[in-house]
């Protein structure tokens, strides 16, 4: 059974752990801190077996949502628990007022876009070498929360 959370301090050693290994762009104890600290954002946990096994990082920037990172470990995809983190993170913006979540996204990462696709997101444009390490392109997308 997968239960979604909202971290606080004490999970910010394993979400940095959890970031080495599944996240593109890795996260310091030290930025996990600081967005569990900030009243417009929220880091979710998916917790199973006693372990996250998926994260997702959304703030509201202004009035807008965007979505920083979604990661579900390689044993746990396919389950929903991504489509889990992404309504959790929908239901924080949406009681903030938010009325849209951008994101960007590789163009390579085919899975999350077909992910982002069936949440409701749209591509706005295509943002040229926005990745480093390696360079690549990236999607951006919103999604218009009604």
């Amino acid at each position: 059974m997968v239960e979604i959370i909202k971290a606080d301090e004490q999970l910010v050693v394993e979400l940095t752990s959890f970031s080495n290994r599944f996240f593109d762009e890795k996260w310091s104890e030290a930025s996990f801190s600081s967005e569990i600290k900030k009243p417009n954002s929220a880091v979710f946990c998916a917790y199973c077996d006693n372990k996250i096994v998926g994260v997702a990082c959304v703030e509201n920037q202004f009035g807008d949502g965007y979505l920083h990172n979604i990661a579900v470990a390689d044993d746990y995809r396919r389950q929903g628990i991504a489509r889990q983190l992404m309504n959790k993170c929908r239901e924080f913006l949406q009681t903030n007022d938010v009325e849209k979540i951008f994101l960007e996204v590789r163009t390579s990462n085919t899975n999350a876009v077909n992910l982002y696709k069936k949440c409701g997101f749209e591509t706005v444009c295509v943002r040229k070498v926005f990745y480093a390490d390696p360079t690549e392109d990236a999607y951006s997308m919103v999604l218009e929360m009604k």
